[in-house]
This record gives structure tokens, C-alpha cells and sequence, in this order.
């Protein structure tokens, strides 16, 4: 497991167009494991592709190899086995290499090829991230199980446990639609895709949207946190963004962080005040907290629970107009309380009565050096309100909880 909650982006600039500074372009944006350029064995430099990730290593960061040679719609070909081994000892083994991006939206005919080319690579790298992404619940039901006859947890049984994946990735962008959101998609695609996570140990990355296009609207501060924070509370371990760059002939996508003529936008700072804030104070601390449970207050999405007096044993009750609560512990038992404000928006409150069990609740900041008590018994008993907490558009507050 990572040591930090992973930001990231989907990387289309060919090694070929690579520069340095872009590099800085994407850790000064907030991004803790960049995926590198499409990079070819074939056709690009070696020796180039080992002076970026050296340059990483230097930032402090890692990043994740994409290399077109083992990409997995080629698994099935004589060669694979071999130049999957050359490119772990190449550069797989470089400090600053953060594991492989190697597919996304496996259609039935490849389906095969997924589940051979990841054991491939984890017999050459056992320790290394296998970064595949799945697409939406319904586009993969729609191109993958309604052709396999799979159902989608007997599939990534087999990726995890048959051939020894760790990462399964997924998105989708219908929150980000003009008019009325569809926010229920959202969610769902998150409750579905973490649940797996949990039953088979794995790790959920979700592709979010950076980039208009079709209907979907141009990203706002507030929709970068929004975004964010409800995926890493539902339990989700990464937020890749989808994309970071426009491009000159590029259909009707506009709006990316940067500009097809390589201009940083103000979604560019957007996003890297988001991510960098994100950073600051929860990146570390999620990557050591394991998600229990979500229930939504007030409205509730995507078929997570309403939030129901008594339904918890730390907090008795919770009022909001529309917001989520989130249970997790860390390694040692710690429980820790994380509310979402999920209007996109509005800013919104929450308030919440704490249990006769809990003696102290503290606002977590700066990855748990900083705790600013919120709660305090003091002596009384039974179930006792907190304070009211207020929220801007997707805004996250974490609770530690003291109990007796």
C-alpha cells in the first residue's frame, strides 16, 4: 500500500513531446504518483526515460510506468513474457518507478489477455502496482460480462486472486453533467467498486473528470473538491483525473487544467490548490485508515443507507440538508468520523451527537499533528451534540474519536 493517498492523471502526451518542466507542471499540481508519457521500447530514448524518473526521485515522487510494449492487449503475443522481464529490470526496479499502467476497459475479446499479462507481470515484479481500469459499472456489464457471462465480482475474483492483481481502477464523469447531475451514478459506481476493493483486499482508483466534453461541464474549484473528497470517503485509494491537457484537434474537449497550446488555466490552479490542501492534511493520514462504512444525511446516493438514529455506536445522530458520514479505523482500532458536504454548490452544515462511549472528538489537520478539539464530555452522560460543522461544496472534515 502506498504511503499516501495516489493523485494522479491520465498521461496522453507521447515521451516523444516530454519535457522536463512538465514534470514540474505535474507535482506542482499536487499529483503523488504521475503516470508517465506513452513511452515505446521501439522508438523512444532509454536513456531520457531514465533521467525523468531520476528527476522524480528528486522531486519526491514516484510514477507509474506506461509502456505501450506491455500494455495487455498484447499479452496473448510469444514475446510478452520477455520484454515484461526487460522492462522490470530496466526500469521496474528504478527507485522512482511506482508500478505499471497496463489497460483500461477490457472488452470480452481481451478479457482473456488481462487475466494472463497481469500474472505475467506479477511473476516478473511480485511487489509492483498493476494499475488496470474498468470503466463504469455499465459500460462494463454492457462490453465485458454480458458477452463473458461473468457476473463483475467473479471477474476481478479472478484478476485478484487468479492472476494477482492489486489496483482495479474504474470512473465515471455524470456528476459533472450540465443541468442535473446524476449524482446517483456517481455514488454507486464508488459503493460498488469499494465493496469489491474490500472483499478482495484490492485497491479502487477512480477516474474522475478534469476535462469538458459531450455534456459534461467544465470543472470549478468546488468541483475538483467535490470530487475528491466523496471518492476518498466512500474508501476509494486514488483519484486519477481524467485529463490534465487539451489538444489542438481534440473533438469538443476543452476547459483541461492545461491548454492544448501548453498554457496552465485557472483550472490548472484549481485543481492544485484542491490537491496540494488534500496533501497537506489527509493525504498521508487516508493512506493508514481503512473504510468501514458510508451512509448519506439528509439525501443519500448511488444505494448507500440513510444515516438512522442509533445506527452506529459513536455517533447516536447526524443532521445535515445533504451530506455523507463515513466510519474508519486506523491499524491500531483508532475510529475516525469523515463528513462530506455532497451539495455542488451550496455550502451546507452538519451536526452531530456523540454516543455516552465517545469522551473526545477532535478535527483532524495537517495528517494528525494538528487536532483541534470539537467535542469534549466533561463529565455529562448519554448521547450529547457537537457543534455545528460547516461545509463548503464537497468540503471534508475528519474526526478523530476518543473512547472510554
Amino acid at each position: 500500500m502506498a504511503d499516501n493517498v495516489v493523485l494522479t492523471f491520465w498521461n496522453y502526451n507521447a515521451f516523444s513531446n516530454y519535457r522536463p518542466e512538465m514534470l514540474e507542471d505535474w507535482v506542482n499540481c499536487g499529483m503523488t504518483d504521475p503516470v508517465t508519457p506513452v513511452f515505446s521500447l521501439k522508438n523512444d530514448d532509454h536513456k531520457k526515460f531514465t533521467e525523468m524518473l531520476d528527476h522524480a526521485g528528486r522531486l519526491g515522487v514516484k510514477m507509474i510506468l506506461q509502456i505501450s510494449e506491455i500494455f495487455l492487449d498484447c499479452a496473448l503475443e510469444e514475446w510478452y513474457p520477455a520484454t515484461v522481464a526487460s522492462v522490470v529490470k530496466e526500469f521496474g526496479s528504478h527507485p522512482a518507478a511506482g508500478g505499471y499502467y497496463v489497460g483500461e476497459e477490457p472488452s470480452a475479446s481481451i478479457s482473456g489477455n488481462y487475466k494472463k499479462g497481469i500474472k505475467i507481470i506479477r511473476d516478473a515484479d511480485p511487489d509492483a502496482r498493476i494499475y488496470i481500469n474498468m470503466g463504469s459499472v455499465e459500460r462494463t456489464e454492457r462490453c465485458l460480462l454480458s458477452i463473458t457471462g461473468e457476473t463483475l465480482d467473479e471477474w476481478c475474483s479472478d484478476i485478484v486472486n487468479g492472476s494477482g492483481g492489486d489496483i482495479i481502477g474504474y470512473g465515471t464523469y455524470n456528476q459533472m453533467l450540465n443541468g442535473e447531475p446524476a449524482l446517483d451514478d456517481h455514488f454507486l459506481n464508488l459503493r460498488v467498486f469499494t465493496e469489491i476493493g474490500k472483499k478482495y483486499g484490492v485497491d479502487i482508483w477512480s477516474t474522475m473528470l478534469s476535462s469538458a466534453h459531450y455534456n459534461y461541464r467544465v470543472a470549478t474549484e468546488d468541483d475538483f473538491r467535490w470530487q475528491l473528497n466523496t471518492c476518498i470517503a466512500c474508501g476509494a485509494r486514488a483519484v486519477v483525473w481524467f485529463r490534465l491537457y487539451d489538444k489542438l484537434i481534440a473533438a469538443d474537449y476543452h476547459g483541461s487544467p492545461i491548454d492544448e497550446f501548453g498554457e496552465k488555466t485557472t483550472r490548472y490552479y484549481d485543481l492544485a490548490r484542491v490537491q496540494k490542501k488534500f496533501n497537506y492534511h489527509y493525504g498521508k493520514l487516508f493512506s493508514h485508515l481503512d473504510h468501514v462504512s458510508t451512509a448519506g444525511v439528509g439525501m443519500s446516493y448511488g444505494g448507500y443507507f440513510y444515516f438512522l438514529q442509533g445506527a452506529n455506536e459513536l455517533i447516536d445522530r447526524a443532521v445535515s440538508r445533504s451530506a455523507m458520514i463515513s466510519f474508519f479505523k486506523d491499524r491500531d482500532g483508532t475510529d475516525y468520523v469523515v463528513v462530506v458536504n455532497t451539495l455542488q454548490r451550496e455550502a451546507t452544515s452538519i451536526t452531530l451527537s456523540y454516543s455516552d462511549k465517545v469522551e473526545k472528538a477532535s478535527l483532524v489537520y495537517r495528517n494528525g499533528e494538528q487536532l483541534n478539539t470539537e467535542f469534549e464530555r466533561n463529565g455529562r452522560t448519554g448521547s450529547v451534540m457537537g457543534g455545528e460543522i460547516w461545509l463548503a461544496p464537497g468540503q471534508m472534515e475528519v474526526l478523530k474519536i476518543e473512547t472510554k
